[in-house]
């Protein structure tokens, strides 16, 4: 009964977004959020990596679908996949390397990204 109060409790804390690691950078301030296919998407890189002129650079990226809900009028269905491939280049311009794309428990997609 305890074990499940204290994972009711800080379950809602453990599905935050990860955020990028730096000392004095805004988390907020890094993360995108964008539409694709009528749903909202956060994209947040997961470790700064700043080039010459001071944009971030290809490197580790996450991205999370917000709205999940079910509507009746929304685009056709797409895979999340495709989806979370299409935040990414909307957030930074840049692809997604599909062979280091990988998908977390709760549907948060990580990959490398390649500009060009």
């Amino acid at each position: 009964m305890v074990g499940l109060a204290l994972v009711a409790a800080l379950g809602p804390a453990m599905l935050t977004l990860p955020t990028a690691a730096g000392a004095g950078s805004d988390p907020t301030a890094q993360v995108s959020v964008v539409q694709v296919l009528g749903r909202s998407w956060h994209v947040a890189p997961m470790a700064e990596m700043q080039s010459e002129s001071g944009r971030l650079s290809s490197g580790r990226y996450m991205a999370q679908r917000q709205n999940a809900e079910i509507d009746p009028l929304r685009p056709p269905a797409v895979l999340t996949a495709k989806q979370a491939v299409r935040a990414f280049y909307a957030a930074t311009g840049c692809r997604a390397r599909i062979d280091t794309m990988v998908r977390s428990i709760n549907g948060t997609y990580f990959a490398d990204l390649v500009c060009r």
